[in-house]
């Protein structure tokens, strides 16, 4: 965001600060027709919850949407659902079926229901009937325009998909626009641990063939039918972060020189995908369609920004009259500066994402008129607003239409409720601070808070964490940037599995532990309900 609204905290009176907070509770329309009920979007967040080699969805992540259902969000994502189940990212992703049937449908229509009803279905519940709209209703769930729109994130890892982990035979390459390993951009910067550690975990992947376009294309198809007929709202499509639609976009990624060159058509992959969702009779025509771009791919090795190049891609996008909103991101997995949102930086790709949402929303309003036909996509902007002053800024300054709400939507996942309350407080004179300062920072050492007693397994665990460093303090070797970004990422994954236990979030549990746990726990299914 701008200066001034970093600075929110401090500028605000109460009485403007009320006004612009309202407003995140009004209703918006998409231009497909569907009204979100509040501005306020769980945005997609990477569980680790399937088991090894991915999977649909389980108890697991039924008990965890559940409790964002129960919260109230205008929309709540998924995490990214990889299309392909053989380019999984870290190994447990959810994975659309490669065929449709009612048996297949069935998890994800139980997913779809825990989202919108804020509950999870009793286990004799049948979920394979064939209509998506007997499972989607319950005594207790949020009526009409209150339910929350249920969306899922369609991705695929492409060269991000790891060795050994990626739903591939060891070191067979994954599918790229171009034979660019990732990590090669660092090459000259990293160290030699570092550069081998990168040969290993990620191939040189082979460049796609048309056929291979065609197939990935109708892959993300499927996602979409998939995700229409199990009773979701819509779909989003991940063109951000590095991945597959990334990577076309991406001249540091795609150096092809055909039609699905970055220089020549970018958008074209994604074109493609967006057209064939919206074929007559694929999908519902009232069915949301969202596309995920990333600020960062509008800058080349040479640190200069191309935010007109940014742009005109967002025009493009609105030209289309078939998205209905765009969330703006930033940063990639071989610069992830969108992970480690503690450090200190002000690079070009910062700049750029400040004043993205903003001009894309000037942007899209300008395409509209000359289009003179469907309403132009909304803006969600994802990234910092972590306090009530940023988000009403936001809102109040229309910067953005929808408030894209991520780590902190693990540390309050009932956040809308609990918002609408402290604001009805605020309105009759009480005393409230929620969402007023950030939220706790976790400790830099990687440690965590300091446990009640060190006579626990926390201690414990505490104490050999401190020998690990201690050891790697000695040791010299240069981690890669993403290992050093992930600390926060694996932290906020482990929480995610208390909230669907039904616990909170634990300060004591440092990175470094759940960095550990991140790779070697096991699948949470949630203890049996009695």
């Amino acid at each position: 965001m701008s200066e001034e609204s970093e600075h929110g905290d401090d500028r605000y009176d109460e009485a403007e600060l009320l006004a612009h907070a309202r407003q995140i509770f009004t209703p918006i329309t998409l231009p497909c027709g569907r009204v979100v009920p509040n501005r306020l979007v769980k945005a997609p967040l990477y569980e680790h919850f399937a088991p090894p080699g991915g999977g649909p969805p389980h108890a697991g992540c039924f008990s965890l949407y559940a409790r964002w259902g129960a919260g109230r969000w205008g929309i709540v994502m998924t995490g990214n659902v990889q299309v392909d189940k053989r380019h999984l990212s870290l190994g447990r992703d959810m994975v659309i079926p490669e065929t449709i049937t009612p048996e297949t449908l069935a998890p994800w229509r139980q997913l779809a229901h825990a989202i919108h009803s804020g509950t999870v279905a009793d286990e004799e519940k049948t979920f394979s009937s064939s209509s998506p709209d007997s499972i989607s209703e319950d005594a207790s769930s949020p009526s009409g325009r209150d339910r929350p729109l249920a969306v899922i994130q369609l991705s695929h890892s492409g060269r991000q998909s790891l060795n050994f982990f990626g739903g591939r035979k060891p070191f067979e390459p994954p599918l790229a626009p171009s034979p660019v390993r990732l990590g090669q951009l660092h090459t000259a910067s990293d160290g030699w641990f570092s550069r081998a550690l990168h040969r290993i975990t990620h191939q040189v992947p082979r460049e796609m063939t048309h056929e291979d376009i065609e197939n990935t294309v109708a892959a993300f198809v499927r996602g979409a039918q998939v995700a229409a007929q199990s009773g979701f709202d819509g779909v989003q499509i991940h063109a951000a972060h590095g991945y597959l639609v990334s990577q076309f976009i991406s001249p540091k990624s795609n150096t092809r020189t055909d039609e699905y060159s970055a220089d020549r058509d970018p958008l074209r992959f994604l074109r493609e995908i967006v057209y064939a969702i919206r074929a007559p009779g694929v999908v519902p025509e009232d069915f949301v369609l969202g596309v995920k771009l990333n600020s960062a791919d509008y800058a080349r090795d040479t640190a200069e920004p191309q935010e007109s190049r940014a742009l005109d891609h967002v025009r493009e996008i609105g030209s289309w009259q078939l998205v209905d909103f765009i969330e703006v991101s930033g940063g990639d997995y071989e610069d992830p500066q969108f992970i480690d949102s503690t450090a200190a930086f002000k690079s070009p790709r910062q700049v750029i994402f400040e004043s993205f949402a903003e001009r894309s929303k000037e942007i899209l309003a300008k395409c509209s008129l000359i289009e003179a036909g469907r309403p132009p996509p909304l803006v969600c902007v994802t990234g910092g607003l972590d306090t009530l002053p940023k988000m009403a800024s936001v809102i109040g300054n229309a910067h953005a239409d929808l408030l894209g709400i991520g780590r902190l939507s693990v540390i309050h996942p009932l956040l809308p409720v609990e918002l609408q309350a402290s604001l009805e407080r605020r309105a009759a004179g009480e005393a409230d601070s929620f969402l007023m300062s950030e939220p706790h920072k976790l400790e830099e050492n990687g440690l965590g808070m300091r446990p009640l007693s060190y006579f626990s397994w926390r201690g414990l665990e505490r104490l050999l964490c401190s020998l690990l460093l201690l050891i790697w303090a000695v040791v010299p070797l240069r981690m890669p940037r993403l290992v050093g970004a992930s600390g926060p990422v694996t932290w906020h994954s482990v929480m995610l599995r208390r909230i669907a236990f039904g616990q909170e979030v634990d300060y004591t549990m440092g990175t470094l532990g759940t960095v550990l746990r991140f790779y070697f726990m096991g699948t949470p299914y949630p203890p049996a309900r009695s």
